[in-house]
């Protein structure tokens, strides 16, 4: 740690220095980084403004790493509280664009290939800039308008050394504040650069998108540009231009249908959701386009959300009983979620969910938030320090987008009657037979060809035996504290017997000069202090080398 803070000193320094101008000096000061601020002339802390607004500001000076990291946490509404998730969710990239010049270099390098043999034409001018990348508008040889992503230079290394340093920070921070630990921190950051990292792979989303398009093909509700795999790599994205407007430019005034639109993007969004279960994990309204002809297309696939077969079904049940305001139905399907831990008190957790039922027993329908009651579900689990999978947070943000977007162009509509037909399935499928006949189908022969290979298993683990040739291997997370407790138990074991021993024989010595009154060799001798000299020796020995060892 001491070998990389000195490498990224001036990060240090970075970071430290708007930390405490933010108003967040304390932290610094428990860190033990107070040494490392530059006390800028003119600069006081900003302590005016809402700790809320003070994070975001604090993430947006520190730049694209920072900022992605309250893009992540805004989705973790069961860890902070909606002040600053409300606040983290306004995060804008404040980054100016990079020269045209770098932007040639980097697709000349990737591609391998002048720009003039990939495009017939380039513009300089880029449509949007962030901060991992920025995006031209270009046309190919052949013909086809594209749009074409371009990785920042060197941007790779300034995340890398902006999560060695966090990592580094959650370390000194877990040993010194506790409410690290509370808010599971380190479990978030973890989360957060695995996130990242795949963000910086334009191959990773590439696949992403293609994948989203394909398996909305079937239905038409939504769709996704074309990759073209040509001209992608790494650092370079090309896709299909997507010749259309914001859905939120989608209004009836400019030429639009806002009820077919809002519906088609919900019932794309949750066919990606219980049907595929894989699907866009930020539909923000800068993220969903609406062509001419009232269709929507889903950009910018970095991030995305995965919900297994079993999840899907667990969650279809969590959304039955809530509609139904049936608390043991949603009780059970967090315990199938394997949300509630084991240890949990269950009894207490079914009240607080009893009480969320009451809450909403007066509500109509129409007039629940699905996301407001998913996040109240979640609340409960996290009071109860359960963790909710992340998969479940990035859903949860969907949703909200999803209800945001629909109170925006189709008040009117409902979530549920929308959301219903897809949950409905998904019990069907859970219960039925062919279904079950089959996967039990399954386990049976995996079952079978386990008990094939049983015998001859336990052959090999005879003779093994047999030869001497057995090897057990334990794994003990505390064995050097086990060690330890040994060592002092076999030391303390044997300055018990010499103490014993000593006793033995001094007890015999003056015991046996008593009961007679011959004179012998033994009686003209010292015995007594030889015996006592001896056994005061083999004493100071034994317990200078118990100290010595420090395992006393």
């Amino acid at each position: 740690m001491l070998r990389r803070k000195m490498r990224h000193l001036s990060r240090y320094q970075e970071i430290a220095t708007a930390l405490f101008h933010y108003g967040f000096g304390h932290i610094v000061r428990d860190l033990g980084l107070m040494d490392q601020v530059r006390r800028k002339s003119g600069r006081k802390p900003e302590s005016d403004a809402t700790m809320a607004k003070r994070i975001r500001l604090l993430l947006e000076e520190l730049g694209p790493t920072f900022v992605k990291l309250g893009q992540v946490a805004s989705t973790r509404s069961d860890l902070f509280p909606q002040t600053i998730i409300t606040e983290l969710e306004t995060l804008q990239d404040h980054v100016p664009s990079f020269p045209f010049d770098e932007v040639k270099g980097i697709i000349e390098a990737e591609l391998q290939a002048s720009l003039s043999t990939c495009f017939a034409s380039f513009d300089e001018q880029p449509l949007a800039a962030a901060s991992i990348g920025q995006v031209h508008r270009a046309t190919l040889i052949s013909g086809e308008d594209v749009v074409v992503k371009v990785r920042r230079p060197m941007i790779e290394r300034l995340i890398e050394t902006d999560l060695e340093i966090i990592a580094d920070l959650l370390v000194m921070a877990e040993d010194r504040l506790n409410w690290v630990a509370q808010f599971q921190l380190v479990e978030l950051f973890n989360e957060f650069a695995k996130v990242l990292r795949q963000e910086l792979n334009f191959v990773i989303e590439a696949d992403n998108t293609e994948r989203i398009r394909k398996q909305s093909m079937e239905s038409g509700y939504i769709s996704a540009p074309r990759i073209y795999n040509d001209y992608s790599t790494k650092k370079v994205l090309t896709q299909s231009f997507i010749d259309g407007v914001k859905v939120t430019e989608a209004t009836q005034a400019a030429g639009y249908q806002p009820e077919r639109i809002a519906e088609q993007f919900a019932k794309g969004m949750f066919e990606q959701m219980f049907v595929h279960g894989f699907f866009h994990g930020d539909p923000h309204p800068g993220n969903v386009f609406v062509t001419k002809a009232n269709k929507v297309v889903l950009l910018d696939f970095g991030m995305v959300g995965r919900l297994s077969r079993r999840m899907r079904q667990e969650l279809a049940l969590l959304l039955i009983g809530l509609y139904k305001r049936d608390t043991n139905k949603v009780h059970r399907a967090l315990i199938g979620m394997e949300i509630l831990r084991e240890d949990s008190d269950q009894e207490l957790i079914w009240d607080d969910l009893e009480q969320l039922r009451i809450k909403y027993a007066t509500m109509e329908i129409s007039e629940i938030s699905l996301a407001n009651a998913l996040q109240e579900i979640f609340d409960i689990a996290h009071k109860h320090r359960c963790l909710v999978p992340s998969s479940l947070t990035v859903l949860l943000k969907s949703i909200l987008s999803i209800e945001r977007m629909l109170a925006t162009l189709a008040p009117q509509l409902r979530i549920i009657d929308i959301i219903e037909p897809f949950g409905h399935e998904l019990v069907r499928e859970r219960y039925d037979p062919i279904r079950a006949a089959k996967q039990m189908q399954e386990e049976t022969i995996d079952l079978l060809r386990t008990l094939r290979y049983l015998p001859k298993e336990l052959q090999h683990v005879i003779r093994a035996a047999r030869r001497n040739e057995l090897e057990m291997k334990m794994s003990i997370s505390e064995l050097d504290q086990l060690n330890h407790k040994i060592d002092q138990t076999t030391n303390k074991l044997s300055f018990s017997i010499v103490l014993l021993s000593f006793s033995i024989i001094m007890a015999a010595v003056i015991i046996g000069g008593s009961l007679t009154a011959e004179q012998t060799i033994l009686s003209r001798l010292p015995s007594l202090e030889i015996g006592l000299g001896i056994a005061s020796f083999l004493f100071l020995w034994i317990m200078w080398a118990i100290i010595r060892s420090g395992r006393f």
